[in-house]
């Protein structure tokens, strides 16, 4: 019994995000959430949504809009760095009680809970969508691969749910990883030791097998290579790393946030410009090269990840209308990430399949995208994602005690 007590009182500890990170409602008061943060999070789901939906614009907006484009690829890598940072505190945090099955379960559990069942019932929908728009029925055996993120691991086959290849890379991480730490503590008691070098092998192996895939013919950036998971664990590795040094040296860590925003912010924008180029007076996406097939995803990530020291220690005075909409767009942004592209495809391609003709039922067709998209994931958020999030609180303790239990009885 003494295991499932510390498994109970390290089941609140091993995830340091309480009901107030994760509230039903959101008011105009004071929250415990990192500002800075929710500003990196509300600017990653913006960038992929305006991305997404400003095809139905093109015809009828200047050429340099086209810029835009890009901005879903950043924003998802964007998403993998934070991810990696939060994971990756919370893992340090839990340090070396890690090595406890229990407490490993209970990670699983309070993160599954955190993204399983909204994902579920967005495949769900995605099917019915397929056959609401294009009469196509989804074969079992590929719904049960989309369900465990089994269509794009070692190779692309994604044929339904495309946006979902980035969730399937932090679904794997969120098993993968983890699981290594605890292999590892039960060979080792360092646990620095262990979290550097397990975050190390994930970063090598990822940056090595897309080095080595990049030449071949089959190989491209925007898909292969960006959406295989098991070629982008080291974008989730910047931030795991990044979250140690957070951790490990807090004092350096604020001193240098300044400087580090600087650079992350010219990283970022330089390696922006290298997406594109200038043909015949026109913006153009950029050639498929070796560089964007392989080290321009890690200088991206490294970018980004010189943005979390600042945006890590912005806390806030006071809130105030923009910071709320800021907290808001946040809170949404993993339902408003599976919401807003199947309502893009049922307003520009059902609902008013004709306005695209226009420059105002363009914009029309773009302001009912964006407000859908962000009043449904308001809703989801507000009635479905935070109730679960809310129910882990009372399942993982529950599973830890019998883990525990279970322990003593065969011990």
């Amino acid at each position: 019994m003494p295991q499932a007590l510390t498994a109970r009182s390290h089941g609140d500890a091993i995830d340091r995000v309480s009901d107030d990170k994760f509230p039903s409602r959101l008011d105009r008061t004071h929250s415990p959430r990192v500002f800075g943060l929710d500003v990196l999070r509300a600017i990653a789901i913006l960038s992929v949504v305006f991305a997404h939906f400003s095809g139905v614009l093109s015809p009828h907006i200047p050429w340099w809009f086209d810029l835009v484009h890009h901005g879903g690829f950043y924003g998802v890598e964007l998403f993998f760095v934070l991810s990696g940072f939060l994971i990756g505190r919370i893992l340090i945090r839990s340090g070396p009680e890690l090595q406890e099955t229990s407490n490993l379960a209970t990670f699983y559990i309070r993160r599954w809970f955190r993204t399983l069942p909204l994902f579920w019932l967005f495949l769900v929908f995605n099917v019915w969508l397929e056959y609401f728009l294009r009469n196509s029925r989804i074969p079992l055996s590929e719904i049960l691969a989309h369900g465990f993120f089994l269509r794009n691991f070692a190779a692309l086959k994604m044929s339904i749910f495309g946006e979902s290849w980035s969730l399937a890379i932090e679904e794997w991480f969120y098993l993968l990883f983890p699981a290594a730490l605890w292999l590892g503590l039960k060979l080792s008691k360092r646990f620095d030791a262990v979290f550097l070098s397990s975050a190390l092998v994930f970063f090598l192996f990822s940056t090595v097998v897309r080095v080595l895939s990049a030449p071949h013919a089959w190989a491209t950036w925007t898909e292969w290579q960006r959406r295989i998971v098991i070629y982008r664990f080291d974008a989730l590795m910047i931030g795991v790393f990044a979250a140690w040094l957070s951790l490990r040296f807090k004092n350096r860590w604020r001193a240098s946030a300044s400087i580090c925003a600087v650079a992350g912010i010219l990283l970022v924008l330089g390696l922006y410009a290298t997406l594109w180029k200038i043909s015949d007076h026109q913006f153009l996406f950029s050639d498929d090269t070796y560089f964007a097939r392989t080290f321009r995803f890690t200088f991206v990530s490294l970018g980004f990840a010189l943005l979390l020291p600042i945006a890590s220690t912005w806390k806030l005075a006071r809130e105030t209308v923009l910071s709320t909409m800021i907290r808001r767009i946040a809170l949404w942004s993993y339902a408003l990430y599976l919401t807003h592209w199947p309502i893009a495809q049922l307003i520009s391609d059902y609902f008013l399949k004709d306005w695209k003709a226009s420059a105002l039922g363009a914009f029309t067709a773009f302001a009912l995208q964006l407000t859908a998209s962000i009043a449904i994931s308001g809703l989801l958020y507000r009635f479905f994602e935070s109730r679960c999030t809310h129910l882990r609180d009372r399942v993982a303790p529950v599973i830890a005690d019998f883990i525990g239990r279970e322990r003593v009885r065969t011990n």
